[in-house]
């Protein structure tokens, strides 16, 4: 049931047409910093939920990349050596991400690496909006086995042409994204306050 506080916020809320979303996607040395590292970025700009803009790069992470890390992305040291470390990558990023509103799939997992890395380098946290596609699934399909992104992928009919590399996961996940906020919208979840109070279980479909 819908609180008193999201009915309110229902009727002057802002409509996703009107959104700029950036959906980005990392892939890292491993599982967690600061042990591991970013070794490349892809984040796509959305407006009215279609891409417009794109930012795309590798990283170097200073590091030696692990042998099964290679094997699971393609990305090895050959293919990162003359690529930027993060602390020039991110202000670029920073730039590009602007005022949206950030997604990713287990944006938790994204959101840790770049506030590492950002403190690192000295620059500002990301404050910006959270969305999670993730939890989306978890709230539109509690039912389906598993909310892995290739597994919403194969359910939906949505392609990934490199699994695990950034730019592949990162468009799959604006496809996603663009399922997810498309179907809410019909069930009278129509603005960026709706939502973000539906991916946290505080606001429930129209009945």
């Amino acid at each position: 049931m819908a609180t008193e506080n999201a009915d309110l916020r229902r009727v002057g809320g802002t409509p996703l047409d009107e959104v700029a979303f950036t959906v980005l996607d990392l892939e890292t040395t491993g599982g967690a910093p600061p042990e591991h590292k970013i070794t490349e970025i892809a984040a796509y700009r959305l407006q009215a939920l279609h891409i417009v803009d794109e930012f795309v790069t590798l990283v170097d992470p200073e590091r030696q990349i692990p042998a099964f890390i290679t094997g699971l992305t393609g990305i090895s040291r050959e293919m990162i050596n003359g690529s930027p470390p993060s602390r020039e990558v991110l202000p670029e990023l920073l730039r590009f991400v602007g005022d949206s509103v950030v997604v990713a799939h287990h944006s938790q997992f994204d959101r840790r690496f770049l506030e590492n890395e950002l403190a690192l380098a000295q620059l500002p946290p990301l404050n910006n909006t959270d969305l999670c596609t993730s939890r989306l699934a978890r709230r539109i399909l509690p039912w389906l086995p598993s909310k892995s992104l290739g597994s919403l992928a194969v359910f939906f009919g949505i392609e990934i042409g490199d699994r695990h590399r950034a730019a592949d996961d990162a468009l799959a996940t604006c496809r996603l994204l663009v399922v997810f906020l498309t179907y809410l919208r019909h069930r009278g979840i129509a603005s960026l306050e709706d939502v973000l109070l539906f991916q946290y279980g505080e606001l429930d479909y129209d009945r």
